[in-house]
């Protein structure tokens, strides 16, 4: 495998600020530790007005938007700090959009060499209607994909 600290100079984490993301991050740090990597925190968040059930676009007052946001700056801020002190070289980018083509994008925006993001682990009917994130990111990035399961797997 020679060769392969240069394929990892940068490492994308996507991050919804749960504390399965916490985890992939985690697995983020194990790696740029070992490659001498750069991480890139990166959230998407789409205008609440696209995700509630109406009947036309009636989008909420542009206060609440720039709370949403203001908030959400808040929260990768935080984690844009905890990374660097323990350590490493972080950027973060707080991006409006649908998570996998804000993933994607960013993904080949910051030239990542890898993508480290967490699985939330539904089935069934759940998964079947809202997909999986990580499946698409898996299907359609530019670089290799880590996923990193948020629990345990059950087992009999």
């Amino acid at each position: 495998m020679t060769g392969m600290a240069d394929n990892f100079r940068i490492i994308l984490c996507p991050v919804d600020f749960s504390p399965s993301a916490e985890k992939a991050l985690r697995y983020a740090e194990g790696l740029a530790k070992v490659f001498g990597s750069e991480i890139v925190l990166v959230h998407a968040y789409e205008d609440p007005a696209y995700i509630m059930p109406m009947t036309g676009y009636l989008g909420p007052e542009p206060g609440l938007i720039n709370q949403l946001r203001a908030h959400l700056e808040e929260q990768m801020e935080r984690w844009k700090i905890a990374v660097a002190n323990a350590g490493f070289v972080v950027r973060t980018d707080l991006l409006e959009g649908v998570a996998h083509q804000v993933v994607i994008g960013a993904a080949k925006e910051h030239n990542a060499d890898l993508i480290v993001m967490s699985t939330h682990g539904r089935t069934g009917l759940s998964h079947a209607l809202m997909g999986s994130v990580a499946e698409r990111v898996i299907r359609l990035a530019h670089c290799p994909v880590l996923t990193v399961r948020s629990a345990p797997a059950v087992t009999s």
